[in-house]
Formats: C-alpha cells, sequence, structure tokens
C-alpha cells in the first residue's frame, strides 16, 4: 500500500512538471492551454565598424611568433679537380663557382635563412691555388656563395689554419666583400667576442662554430 501510493504521486508530479514546461515552451499555444506567452522584444542588428576601424585581435592577446626556413649544408671543399672546373666554367675570366652550384639555388634561394660551412680557407687574387691537404681555394669561392643565396658560412674548421692568420684573413675579407655573414674565426679578439646575428621570419638567430683540431697547425703567435 505504501509502494502503491508513493508510485501515484510520482506520476502525479512528473505529470504536473510536463504541463508547466509544455506552457513554457507552447509557441502559438496549443487547443487546451492558456494564451502563449509574448515572444521577447528583438534587439536591435549590431552594426559593425568600417573594414579600417575594426581591432585585429582581441586587446591583450598575444600574436603567434613567426616561423622561418633554415637551409644548413656541409662542407664547400674545393678540390684540385673542382679549381681546374671553376677555371674553365670561368671561360678564361678566374674562376666561376656559380655553375657548379645552380643546381642547389631553387633551394638555397628559397630559405630564410641558408648557411654553408666554408671548409677551406682562400688564397690570394690569382693563386697560386692548391687542393688537399692543405687547402687555398680561389676567392672567387664566395661570389658563387652569394649568387646562390647563402647568407651565412661557418668558418671554423681542421682547415681553418692551413694557411696561417693570412690565408684566415683573406677569407674573412671575400666574404665580407661577397656579403656574406661568417662565424667560427675572426682576425682580432675583438671580432672574435661579436656573435653573428641574423634576423629570419619573427627570430634572430646566432650562429656559432667551432672547431676542436687545426691539423697540427699552431695558433699563430699572440693570435689565439
Amino acid at each position: 500500500m505504501t509502494s502503491r501510493t508513493r508510485s501515484a504521486g510520482v506520476a502525479a508530479l512528473t505529470a504536473a512538471l510536463l504541463a508547466a514546461a509544455t506552457g513554457c515552451t507552447g509557441g502559438s499555444g496549443g487547443s487546451g492551454g492558456g494564451p502563449a506567452e509574448a515572444p521577447p522584444p528583438r534587439r536591435p542588428a549590431r552594426r559593425e565598424p568600417p573594414d579600417g576601424h575594426r581591432p585585429s585581435a582581441a586587446p591583450g592577446a598575444a600574436s603567434a611568433p613567426a616561423g622561418f626556413t633554415l637551409v644548413a649544408s656541409g662542407d664547400v671543399l674545393p678540390h684540385d679537380s673542382i679549381i681546374r672546373r671553376a677555371a674553365e666554367d670561368s671561360a678564361g675570366d678566374g674562376y666561376d663557382f656559380r655553375p657548379m652550384l645552380s643546381g642547389v639555388k631553387s633551394v638555397v634561394s628559397g630559405a630564410d635563412l641558408a648557411i654553408c660551412h666554408m671548409e677551406t680557407v682562400y688564397g690570394k687574387k690569382g693563386g697560386p691555388y692548391t687542393g688537399y691537404p692543405a687547402f687555398k681555394s680561389p676567392p672567387e669561392v664566395a661570389a658563387g656563395l652569394r649568387a646562390t643565396g647563402y647568407d651565412s658560412c661557418s668558418t671554423a674548421s681542421n682547415h681553418t689554419l692551413d694557411d696561417g692568420a693570412e690565408g684566415l684573413a683573406r677569407t674573412l675579407d671575400a666574404l665580407d666583400e661577397a656579403g656574406i655573414r661568417h662565424a667560427g674565426s675572426a682576425r682580432t679578439a675583438e671580432e672574435a667576442a661579436q656573435p653573428a646575428l641574423m634576423k629570419a621570419g619573427g627570430a634572430t638567430v646566432a650562429q656559432l662554430a667551432y672547431t676542436y683540431d687545426t691539423n697540427g697547425y699552431p695558433l699563430p703567435k699572440g693570435r689565439p
């Protein structure tokens, strides 16, 4: 008996809740209900500001950092055969390394930042130039790298002192003339203390380069 009374009460309560819900959401009214509630007043249409006055982002919202593309390639290492080929490609007017690098130009020049490793040092303008084991490359290498799209090169390698401090200085001079940044070797202590910083996309990129060996060549006296 108690069980039946509880069930009847639950059913009545459920029916009352359903009736109340129907009365609140009945829209235009039903056959047995009271008058339908009036719809809420319409809000005025939102007027958009002119395009030039629209805020680009919510106040205080941080913009996403921009990315950048990087190309980094290994040794630029002119052996004797490469030097001879560059002389042939120049048609008797010095050395031209651009034809040999043309196959990678589309990739290198398309990057936001392109870095090479300049393995060897440069000899004097006009030569003589040598390959392995003590390299002295034509300084025209730098112009070829620039024409290919390189922005910077590392210059610290086991061949950095193949022609002493003079070869090192000639190499950095030629890279400077070609507009190519460099890191890893320096002409002075002051230059060595300045990091190579470059802009790429929304970033400032620092290039670092080191070598653990110079093929037995000692550091120049007083110029470590």
